[in-house]
């Protein structure tokens, strides 16, 4: 069977670039491996491949949900195991993204919890519009201290998705996941990952920044957010919290692009911290990645760990 590549770093480092140039050098097939571009609407702020990008290999688990719909790292793990077993047996799949969470969930499974009643999920998201975030937080830190010291107190999806658990199940996420075993992982699985470091990652978050509110960031928001989807979890992100600011008058224009570098650097850092726990990623040369990753690809290929 042909290989699931993997290939990890922090934002901006380069990574859709890398998966695309290697999907076309090996007529393979890219999967989203970023929680953000599952969405649909949620297309400048994601930095997602562009349509003519998408028609130069086949892409697969983009703009799969409408607005205000939440998917969880284990609705993510059914939907990528589904097309892994449909498209490995044609071709090697290049997974490309920086959600830690979701390829975790993907790589090692998800604990076993039947899907909350639509009253769980009400109740809470009820609660953060009428309260907000840091209100759910410091209940979150109430109910189950252990996980929601493990997260950071603006994870709306994942304060949320805690809080929403216990309504239903009575259970606490930080139970659960002490209880969780490990399942192998069911195909061959190669891990790339970028190294990028914040003198590499700097600039670039900088021009991606600008480019992002030359092309109507602000705009693709406010959109959402006069439609009614202000409290979705997913504009708690990274570039679209910055732009809800601004929206509700809390910063000023000027502040914003700053601001948006500010959070994207301190977002990248959490991404390197987290990727480099994994003894199983091989490192790329992020100036020139391509020839490695190639090399790495093909010896894998032909069953060999390590390049010629």
């Amino acid at each position: 069977m042909n290989p699931f590549v993997l290939i990890l770093g922090p934002t901006a480092s380069g990574k859709s670039a890398l998966g695309l140039k290697l999907a076309e050098h090996f007529s393979g097939c890219i999967l989203n491996c970023d929680s953000l571009q599952t969405y649909k609407r949620l297309d400048i702020g994601t930095a997602k491949p562009s349509l003519a990008e998408r028609a130069q290999v086949p892409h697969f688990l983009f703009d799969l949900l409408q607005p205000g719909e939440v998917l969880t790292a284990g609705d993510y793990r059914q939907f990528a195991i589904e097309v892994l077993a449909r498209e490995l047996p044609q071709r090697p799949v290049f997974g490309v993204g920086g959600s830690g969470f979701y390829i975790q969930a993907l790589e090692k499974g998800m604990f076993d919890i039947p899907k909350p009643k639509a009253a769980a999920e009400e109740k809470i998201r009820s609660l953060l519009d009428k309260e907000g975030l840091p209100h759910l937080y410091e209940l979150l830190k109430g109910q189950d201290p252990d996980y929601a010291q493990a997260i950071n107190p603006n994870d709306a999806y994942r304060i949320t998705r805690g809080l929403i658990i216990i309504e239903d199940s009575g259970r606490k996420v930080s139970d659960l996941k002490k209880d969780f075993k490990p399942r192998p992982f069911p195909f061959p699985l190669l891990k790339l990952g970028l190294a990028a470091k914040r003198e590499f990652l700097l600039p670039r978050v900088v021009k991606r920044t600008q480019e992002m509110l030359a092309a109507g960031l602000v705009s693709e928001v406010k959109r959402l957010v006069e439609e009614g989807f202000g409290s979705w979890p997913a504009l708690q992100s990274v570039g679209y919290r910055e732009c809800m600011l601004l929206l509700n008058g809390a910063i000023l224009e000027t502040q914003l692009a700053p601001l948006i570098t500010e959070k994207t650097i301190q977002l990248s850092k959490k991404q390197r911290t987290w990727f480099n726990r994994d003894p199983e990623i091989r490192w790329l040369d992020v100036e020139n990645p391509f020839p490695q990753a190639r090399d790495l690809t093909e010896n894998f290929l032909a069953g060999k760990s390590e390049p010629s």
